[in-house]
């Protein structure tokens, strides 16, 4: 039995990752899903200039800083694409994919909890292709043609965890700027972690071989169940459906989990595969959680492009929680589904076809084998969206959901869909994408487009956009109110020749909350405003400055001028003070803070409570700038940043008094700016 989830502190990294069963546990109060990325800020192509988008900062030992964060947390994903480059012969280019680069004799070094010595010191290519122990080849996936590297090993840290890189020549980091291309060396990275509310036990760099093995084992045998349950009912039958009508393949009363189902039919053909539809109800709800054609909850997809459905139905797929066999007809699907009154499963036969044979199989986890404690956990739901480009807009609808959950999984397929487009994704009312891409096919772990590619947690049916997907195993995208997800609509550079018709079909797969939004605004402080300081008892003491500007948050290729606001607001490097209302009933708070960051995007501060200081300070880390505004002066410098305060510090009041102090983090003499504060309360 597994204890419920704010008992189980501190089972982050490889014990997150061997315990697949928990994944219907909602994440504690204050968790955070974050990405340390190179991207265009601006809204162009340009996702990979040196001092622009790559490196955040250059550390005081003369290091290059790609990832600087703040625990506790856990890096779970590390995508890498540093291999291949772009050789100039006048107004040619050709891609050269061959060993022996500058990368090769470049190094890579992470420093856990401050240490002033790397606790990993490592040459580039050995790192990313498994020959540093203990960060063997088991966790590591480098790719045939050597674009790119993805490791899964999880780094977690207590305290913080910097990693920077060190070139052995200038030809690693050069970049110069030909027909508007980039074609220096290192590329595009992206680096996904979790940070943890601040009282989680966790221990820096931890090892444990044996949560090794167990997932090493899950992974190697794909198409059996991952997870450590005891399926002690199995429900099994075979069933004739007419073309045009339903059966349902499960009806159970009572507490359980279905962890395990299976179907087999026949005839089994491109449209049988397209055409029938499932629906999954939990606990008598009349609106399905799950209800979309029945290929798509196994991993097919695009089956309005008939190119893309042909392909699509006669492939394999074997991921971590499901897939599908193009030759035998068969599914499979291992997500665990927690329900605590009942559960319905009904298949539709859509098709023209009459199916003679439908084998089912459902494994249940009843009450007593298994238990997830209902205020604790949430419900399964996958979630289907179309969209295309009509010429006016510059980004795609992925999914967009409201409530308290995360997602765990993506199927992405396109049709006239431009890979080079960034996936944004905002969470909780946040006008910056805390999840944002430099390209499609990086997002789903691959690179320059990508080909067909089967892992555990991540592949392409046919590559990197037209059909791929990523499983976020323990890098769920955590929300507490709403998310939402698009994908940009690109021209790879060329804003001026916008062609419509690019289509896109996203599946997702989540788990949300029975019981709503978790988050609640409770107060608002504009900076700047005299009313809005005076009603919240402002205080700024060693004022740098005051500025009122007009700026966006990230933008798009076709769309620069994305969320623009005037706003004015100062910068201090003492502090500022003010009192924002909360709810007595809260169990924590957000604390969202708007800056300006060009040529500011390093800011720290120390940030206390009614007098008492927290442990982990405010810490940003982003782009300081844009390719764009090197030659230009519009940039979209709008930043939110959130700050996570435990509950100890703000519980049964009705108002808390807040400071932010400066701190020079990195020695750059920096200042730090506000421009705006929304508080939000998590309801307990």
């Amino acid at each position: 039995m597994i204890n419920v989830l704010s008992q189980k502190i501190g089972k982050t990294g490889f014990e997150a990752m061997a315990h697949s069963e928990t994944l219907p546990f909602l994440y504690p109060d204050g968790v955070q899903t974050r990405q340390f990325i190179t991207y265009d800020a601006s809204g162009d192509n340009e996702d990979f200039s040196f001092n622009e988008s790559w490196v955040k900062y250059i550390d005081s030992n003369g290091e290059y800083v790609i990832f600087d964060a703040m625990g506790p947390g856990c890096l779970y994903r590390q995508q890498m694409n540093a291999w291949g480059y772009v050789e100039v012969d006048g107004m040619k280019t050709s891609i050269n994919h061959q060993l022996g680069t500058p990368r090769s004799d470049a190094r890579i070094k992470y420093y856990f909890d401050y240490e002033t010595e790397p606790t990993i010191d490592a040459h580039f290519d050995d790192f990313f292709r498994g020959k540093t122990p203990p960060y063997d080849s088991t966790f590591v996936y480098f790719d045939k043609q050597n674009r790119f590297s993805i490791s899964y090993y999880p780094m977690t840290f207590a305290k913080n965890l910097k990693i920077t890189v060190v070139p052995a020549n200038l030809n690693f980091i050069n970049s110069s700027h030909t027909n508007n291309y980039f074609h220096g060396p290192l590329k595009w990275f992206q680096y996904t972690y979790l940070t943890y509310p601040e009282e989680y036990n966790i221990e820096s760099h931890s090892n444990n071989k044996k949560n090794k093995s167990t997932i090493l084992n899950s992974w190697k045998n794909l198409g059996s169940d991952p997870k450590k349950t005891i399926a002690d009912k199995r429900i099994s039958e075979k069933y004739n459906i007419p073309a045009g009508e339903s059966v349902t393949v499960l009806d159970y009363s009572g507490q359980g989990s279905v962890s395990s189902f299976k179907l087999k039919m026949k005839p089994y053909n491109q449209e049988t595969f397209s055409k029938l539809s499932l629906k999954i109800y939990w606990d008598g709800n009349k609106k399905p959680a799950v209800d979309l054609p029945l290929c798509y909850f196994f991993g097919g997809g695009g089956v309005e492009y008939p190119a893309i459905d042909t392909i699509i139905s006669e492939k394999i797929l074997t991921t971590l929680f499901y897939g599908f066999d193009g030759k035998a007809g068969s599914f499979y699907s291992y997500w665990p589904m927690p329900f605590w009154e009942s559960a319905r499963i009904e298949i539709t036969n859509n098709s023209h076809i009459n199916l003679t044979s439908l084998e089912s199989e459902v494994l249940i986890s009843s009450e007593d084998a298994y238990r997830y404690p209902k205020e604790e956990s949430a419900y399964f739901y996958v979630k289907q969206t179309n969209d295309h480009d009509t010429g006016n807009e510059y980004y795609s609808n992925s999914f967009e959901e409201t409530g308290r959950g995360h997602v765990v999984g993506i199927m992405f397929y396109s049709d006239k869909y431009n890979m080079d487009g960034d996936e944004n994704t905002y969470i909780d009312d946040s006008n910056t994408p805390q999840m944002h891409g430099d390209g499609t096919e990086d997002d789903h772990n691959q690179a320059w487009g990508g080909g067909p590619a089967i892992q555990p947690l991540w592949g392409g049916l046919i590559n990197g956009f037209q059909g791929s997907y990523r499983i976020y195993l323990n890098d769920s995208y955590v929300f507490n109110k709403n998310i939402k997800i698009v994908h940009e609509y690109s021209n790879c550079c060329a804003r001026n020749s916008n062609i419509p018709g690019g289509k896109t079909d996203v599946t997702v797969f989540y788990y949300k909350s029975p019981y709503g939004a978790n988050l609640e605004l409770t107060d608002e402080l504009d900076i700047g405003n005299s009313s809005s300081e005076e009603g919240h008892n402002y205080k700024n003491e060693n004022q740098t400055g005051t500025e009122r500007i007009t700026q966006g948050y990230d933008g798009y290729e076709q769309n620069y001028d994305h969320a623009v606001f005037n706003d004015d607001g100062r910068s201090n490097k003492g502090y500022s003070e003010f009192t924002l209302k909360i709810n007595p009933e809260n169990n924590g708070v957000k604390i969202r803070k708007r800056i300006n960051r060009f040529n500011n995007g390093i800011q720290t501060a120390e940030v206390y409570i009614d007098g008492q200081k927290c442990t982990k300070p405010w810490h940003i880390v982003t782009n300081s700038q844009s390719p764009k505004s090197s030659y230009s002066p519009q940039f979209d410098g709008w930043y939110d940043s959130d700050y996570e305060v435990h509950s100890s510090y703000t519980k049964g009041k009705k108002e808390i008094r807040i400071k932010i102090k400066y701190v020079d983090y990195a020695k750059l003499g920096n200042d730090i700016n506000e421009f705006y504060y929304w508080i939000y309360s998590y309801k307990r």
